[in-house]
């Protein structure tokens, strides 16, 4: 296959601040944005960059720890989905233009040269979570049904390429979050009144599985989950923000972070970046924010509520911006310690915004 050719499309500029790097990319006609992961140390972006005429070029963007940013276009394709292989090399699902079918393929990013078109797959909606093994693997739960198991992909890759895509449908019960670790795959589930952890190996069979009396209904997001050792837990009740943590006997016990009196709408899945450190993204009806934590410590919480930028409320520190209205499109982990928050200004009475701004922040 042909790769990838690079092309200049932004005018961007980069502002250097107390609570990290701001690089801000501007475009004639409009930005779509869409996925971010970790790419050598860097981000890699998805985006849609609009022409006058309202058609658009599917768009691939690194940005350097220090801001400077570099772009590719791929010559014909849509919905993208970023991921990473077994041997962490950064792949993409997309669908070329086929005007009788819909179907996706899955590549490299760049390096195409000694790969052959691949045959296309029905396309998989759902995340990708991490790799396990030889696989890759995603996961889909259908928050809008009651009765329809959880759904995993995985992407089994053999000698560096890809070698055959498995459907799998998890056992009840359904809307698991997902965990990978140590070539582990593990599930939380609400079930009645109890958690369910289960492990399952990469075709969807049970390996084992155990009961938890939580001291919550409800949990937002797994931190980590083991049989082994301690798991930690995000949870939220009405503003308040706590970590449950699990120890492998089963025992449960809360640790209380911080109250901000806005309960949460949304979480996303956690994104490590570092020994047991996590962050997780969050909305609520006044704003959004992230949250970073290790084990059952909390280490900063940004919240962007009634600020032109975000504020850390552990600290008071202020990243000032230049929108107010700001929507968080993804994060992720770039060095040990460091991540990514990519955001876009609300478009308002435009149909496309025409910026994306990019902090790049280490953890101190």
């Amino acid at each position: 296959m042909k790769n990838i050719d690079q092309i200049n499309l932004f005018k961007s500029t980069i502002k250097k601040t107390k609570s990290g790097t701001l690089t801000t990319l501007a475009a004639d006609f409009g930005i779509s944005a869409k996925e971010s992961i970790y790419f050598a140390e860097k981000t890699l972006l998805t985006n849609y960059i609009y022409k006058k005429d309202e058609t658009y070029n599917l768009v691939y963007t690194v940005i350097d720890n220090d801001g400077s940013e570099e772009s590719f276009v791929e010559d014909d394709g849509i919905l993208p989905t970023l991921f990473l292989s077994p041997d962490q090399e950064n792949y993409v699902s997309f669908v070329p233009y086929d005007p009788n079918k819909d179907l996706e393929i899955s590549i490299p990013v760049f390096n195409r040269e000694n790969i052959e078109l691949p045959k296309r797959n029905r396309p998989f909606v759902g995340d990708f979570i991490g790799t396990s093994n030889q696989y890759s693997i995603f996961h889909n739960a259908d928050s809008w049904s009651d009765t329809k198991p959880d759904k995993l992909l995985a992407i089994e890759f053999k000698n560096g390429v890809i070698k055959k895509k498995h459907n799998v449908k998890i056992a009840l019960p359904r809307n698991n979050k997902i965990f990978i670790q140590n070539n582990e795959i593990h599930l939380l589930a609400k079930d009645n009144t109890n958690w369910v952890h289960r492990q399952i190996d990469e075709l969807g069979k049970l390996v084992r599985e155990r009961t938890i009396k939580s001291n919550h209904q409800f949990f937002r997001q797994i931190l980590s989950l083991s049989f082994e050792e301690n798991s930690y837990i995000l949870c939220e009740e009405k503003g308040k923000i706590s970590i449950e943590i699990i120890s492998a006997q089963n025992a449960c016990n809360t640790m209380n972070l911080i109250e901000i009196g806005d309960r949460f709408y949304n979480t996303w899945q956690p994104v490590q970046v570092g020994e047991q450190t996590f962050i997780t993204r969050f909305n609520n009806e006044f704003g959004n924010g992230w949250i970073t934590t290790k084990n059952e410590q909390l280490l900063e919480i940004f919240y962007g509520k009634e600020e032109k930028g975000y504020k850390n409320l552990l600290t008071n520190e202020v990243l000032e911006m230049d929108h107010k209205d700001l929507v968080i499109s993804s994060l992720n982990k770039t060095k040990e310690n460091c991540y990514a928050v990519i955001f876009y200004p609300m478009a308002n009475d435009k149909k496309h915004s025409n910026e994306l701004i990019i902090l790049n922040r280490e953890i101190k």
